[in-house]
């Protein structure tokens, strides 16, 4: 029996840098004996069957090598199982994603981590104008879009937890767990 996992590749296709192309990847990853091998967009949301019920941080670990044997490219990747990130976006806070004069994201955290060290690495939040919570193995943010130069989360791409995570929004985040819905 296969289960149906989702890998959120780090950094990929993103300001030029780490160039893949997804429909490579798709083609190598079921090569590479994964099955229903899809992704979503250009910046690194794959989907994908494997036999039983395998470790996610295996699995993760996995693709990642693959990646670096087959594209020479190094990139993290953060393994769920479909359940799992349906779960994650379902523990949201309530608010999150809400209010559309505030942009909202999903920090997935790298394993392994330290979730104090990283919150600690991006700093006091400003009252009024962002908000962050922990989740399971995530960080939900939020941030006023009106405020976003001073807001402590814009400025994360700059500190070094920032390398430790990757990042969606929270209308990918919420169509991923659409996507995974049946499986």
């Amino acid at each position: 029996m296969n289960t149906t996992y989702l890998a959120l590749l780090r950094g990929v296709n993103v300001g030029g840098k780490t160039m893949l192309s997804m429909a490579e990847l798709k083609t190598s990853l079921s090569a590479a004996g994964f099955t229903n091998v899809r992704t979503y967009i250009n910046s690194g949301n794959v989907i994908f069957e494997a036999s039983g019920q395998s470790d996610c941080l295996q699995l993760g670990r996995h693709i990642s090598d693959h990646i670096r044997q087959t594209f020479k490219l190094e990139v993290a990747a953060v393994v769920f199982s479909a359940a799992r990130w349906r779960q994650v976006v379902a523990d949201a806070p309530k608010d999150w994603g809400k209010n559309t004069s505030w942009k909202h994201n999903v920090l997935v955290l790298l394993p392994p981590y330290e979730l104090k060290q990283i919150v600690a690495e991006i700093g006091e939040l400003k009252s009024g104008i962002e908000t962050m919570n922990s989740g399971d193995g995530v960080l939900y943010q939020s941030l006023s879009w009106a405020a976003f130069s001073r807001t402590t989360g814009g400025k994360l791409a700059a500190k070094p937890a920032y390398k430790r995570m990757t990042v969606r929004n929270y209308n990918t985040s919420v169509k991923l767990a659409g996507l995974l819905a049946n499986d």
